[in-house]
């Protein structure tokens, strides 16, 4: 091999020793990220909903964007089953104003991230307004329900869905550590129709917390619901 060769194996040799360990630090960058982007997406939206302004409009003039079409003006008697239809994932089947509170907003069906930007949100494991049982109630406490911890005993509850309108009365409200007390539940649970609404305590907490704030309420007017009929 000549002289020239043997220069041009030894530069095309350095060239490789310097690109291919960029090319793989690369690759295992691009690995690392795509791991990683199903952890980091939903602390992304938490961070977001702890310290944005989002919603502010919601706050400044309640009820302002609601996307409820209005409730059906039914007030008492009895529903079956094929009175009503039974609310799908994410809709907006309902409003809800809290009587003290600047509380004024849509209810949505199920509890996930995204739909808790939109308006108050009912549990996917809550029963329906109507049911006789424990209907459960959530939002943010720097958004739709930042006033909830204004409300006194007494208060009504106006809650208007897409089958009736309910009004409940506070009974009860107080704070909880919800890793070490699930006392909640046996509202939930109960053969009582008992509305709860909650949100994070304290207000604008910097950081996730366990406590939540819990306003019962008990129902005062509003058509009786039977699931099986």
């Amino acid at each position: 091999m000549t002289d020239s060769g043997t220069n041009r194996s030894k530069k095309s040799y350095r060239k490789s020793f310097i690109i291919l360990p960029i090319v793989f630090l690369l690759i295992g960058y691009l690995l690392f990220f795509i791991c990683l982007t199903p952890i980091l997406s939903p602390l992304v939206s938490i961070y977001e909903l702890a310290f944005s302004n989002a919603n502010v409009n919601t706050i400044v003039e309640p009820g302002e964007n609601s996307a409820f079409n209005g409730g059906s003006g039914v007030d008492n008697g009895y529903l079956t089953s094929g009175d009503i239809t039974f609310p799908s994932y994410g809709d907006h089947f309902g409003h809800i104003t809290v009587e003290g509170t600047d509380i004024d907003t849509d209810v949505i069906f199920g509890d996930d991230t995204s739909l808790l930007k939109k308006g108050a949100c009912m549990s996917y494991y809550s029963h329906i307004p109507g049911c006789g049982r424990g209907v459960l109630i959530g939002a943010h406490n720097n958004t739709y329900f930042h006033s909830l911890q204004d409300v006194q005993t007494g208060a009504l509850v106006n809650l208007s869905t897409t089958y009736g309108n309910f009004v409940y009365r506070v009974y009860l409200t107080n704070v909880i550590n919800v890793d070490t007390d699930s006392s909640y539940r046996a509202a939930l649970n109960g053969d009582k129709e008992t509305l709860i609404l909650y949100t994070c305590y304290p207000n604008n907490t910097l950081s996730l917390t366990p406590y939540r704030f819990i306003a019962y309420c008990e129902k005062v007017s509003g058509p009786h619901v039977n699931m099986y009929e």
